[in-house]
């Protein structure tokens, strides 16, 4: 009997036991489950958020402005673990968080010592009105009040940000950008001092500027230019914070080859930006540059191409009438307006009288000069012609005025029966017997010595 005594007593204190083990894990359990929103209802935590600017329609930022959407985080305990804040994105909107470390400090507040975390992300708006930014998702992970950690996702606010055009004078389609202390430089160099066609010139353009980003940053005029091909490297772009002051480099170079020699202009290039310290249009102008380049004898070809197949063309026609024209004063006696241009030019003036008459005798018919033409001036020309008082321009004056038949040595040089030599030797004939007639006729003309 004892011993079943015994045991319904050893039975009736392990109940006991067990429910008392029940009682204290009971809170605990409870205080396990808590979650990171309970923690935030309780003051266990909290999360704020606001923008640098821009969040009131009446002073709005500017297009392509850098604004600034801070998110701060805090507790009355301590972080036992990292903040992660998930990324959003909207259109026209370009989102960044280009600091990857928190600012962390202490406040005192309610005789409370709060641990803050100071978060960071750049809003970078492409357009002019309001973006309505969504809640921002932030998982941090703090200690609760019995010292468990509490582990959740916190969001921000919703909030609106307004934007503007700054100056009407920026159009979309320009690369121009808003930022503060902007820094242009440009470099060049050659291959060579004297260049020539084949030779390289690298051209680099450097941008730097503050609480901007790199690829906003304006490249390098793509434009062709007459006379050179365009090799560009890849753009180097950086980003970086320093101070909690938002950094961005951008460097372009591009290597031209001049193909063709003569003057290569290069075109200017315009950097404009948007200054958001002095709320301003601010520009800088890099002009253009003039190279000489010396051709060589195949880019020289390749430029004049067409000029050069004109020119030969062109030369090899004229060999063909200068041949041709060879030929025919080798068959044919020599026109009468050459010997007379010939005896001008020598002032043989016996033999340019001979040439004005028989070209008169067989135009008139005439033997007699002043009985050729009726007209005062050509009487007044050939009585100077009796009186030895001929010059280059009366010579020629009265050589256009008589009225130029056809030849009678074409008669003859007509190939029309026989050799070209034969009629060639008729020919020489004919103007023998005709010179000894011309002779005869002037001989009265002459004054007696």
């Amino acid at each position: 009997m004892n011993i079943v005594k015994l045991a319904k007593l050893f039975t009736q204190a392990g109940s006991l036991l067990f429910l008392a083990l029940m009682i204290l894990l009971v809170p605990i359990s409870a205080q396990a489950s808590m979650t990171i929103n309970q923690l935030q209802r309780e003051g266990g935590v909290e999360i704020t958020s606001w923008l640098s600017k821009g969040d009131n329609a009446s002073e709005p930022a500017a297009i392509r402005e850098q604004v600034i959407l801070y998110i701060e985080v805090a507790t009355p305990r301590w972080f036992t673990g990292g903040t992660r804040i998930s990324g959003f994105g909207m259109p026209d909107l370009i989102v960044k968080q280009r600091n990857q470390l928190a600012t962390n400090y202490t406040e005192r507040k309610d005789g409370q010592t709060w641990s803050r975390q100071r978060w960071e992300i750049t809003l970078y708006p492409q357009q002019s009105g309001e973006y309505r930014l969504p809640k921002v998702p932030v998982r941090v992970q703090v200690s609760a009040p019995d010292g468990s950690n509490v582990s959740g996702t916190l969001y921000t606010e919703p909030m609106s940000l307004f934007t503007y055009l700054p100056d009407a004078s920026f159009t979309q389609d320009e690369a121009w950008f808003s930022a503060n202390h902007v820094k242009v430089q440009e470099s060049w160099s050659a291959s060579s001092e004297d260049l020539h066609a084949g030779d390289s010139i690298v051209r680099t353009l450097e941008v730097e500027a503050d609480d901007t980003l790199s690829i906003m940053l304006p490249p390098l005029s793509d434009d062709s230019i007459a006379g050179v091909k365009a090799y560009p490297k890849p753009s180097v772009l950086s980003d970086s914070q320093t101070r909690g002051v938002y950094k961005s480099k951008r460097v372009d170079e591009v290597t031209y080859i001049v193909t063709t020699g003569g003057e290569v202009v290069f075109p200017e290039q315009v950097v404009r930006w948007w200054d958001v310290e002095t709320q301003s249009v601010q520009t800088v102008t890099l002009e253009a540059k003039k190279v000489r380049v010396a051709h060589t004898w195949r880019s020289l070809f390749n430029t004049y191409k067409t000029e050069f197949v004109i020119l030969s063309i062109i030369a090899l026609a004229l060999l063909l009438v200068l041949r041709l024209t060879y030929r025919f004063f080798k068959t044919h006696p020599t026109p009468p307006w050459w010997e007379l241009a010939q005896a001008i030019r020598h002032r043989d003036w016996p033999s340019v009288r001979r040439l004005i008459y028989r070209k008169g005798r067989q135009v008139s018919g005439e033997v007699e000069l002043k009985k050729m033409r009726s007209d005062a001036s050509w009487q007044q020309a050939s009585q100077g012609v009796q009186d030895d008082r001929l010059d280059a321009s009366q010579s020629r004056c009265m050589w256009r005025q008589l009225k130029d038949p056809k030849p009678s040595y074409l008669k003859h040089a007509s190939p029309k029966a026989g050799s070209p030599k034969s009629s060639f030797l008729e020919h020489s004939a004919s103007r023998k017997s005709e010179s000894q007639f011309v002779l005869k006729g002037l001989d009265r003309w002459r004054k007696p010595s």
